[in-house]
């Protein structure tokens, strides 16, 4: 399993603003299985969990915020690229994986 306590993920853009946010979170991948967790806003964990559908393609879900996305990568590479859905909203994130 390949574990990135230290990744830091960043929320490019919403529907109704132009809001920016960045979040420290753990990026686990274990074969084509990811998880993705970070506390919320208000202080809970929350998990997208998904897996690999193509080289490098992942489809993630999360309970905790009603939330389907999307994250891209290069092989080996220690950029993650995505857009994602939230109880009706919608937005595009980033994730950059650290050691």
């Amino acid at each position: 399993m390949e574990i990135h306590a230290k990744a830091h993920m960043e929320t490019l853009f919403y529907d109704d603003s132009s809001a920016y946010e960045n979040y420290s979170c753990t990026v686990k991948l274990n074969g084509p299985d990811i998880t993705i967790e970070y506390e919320g806003d208000d202080g809970d964990l929350v998990y997208y969990k998904g897996q690999e559908h193509g080289d490098g393609h992942y489809e993630l879900a999360s309970k905790e915020v009603n939330g389907k996305a999307t994250l891209h990568r290069f092989k080996d590479a220690k950029l993650l690229e995505g857009s994602w859905i939230e109880n009706g909203a919608r937005g595009m994130w980033r994730i950059r994986l650290e050691d």
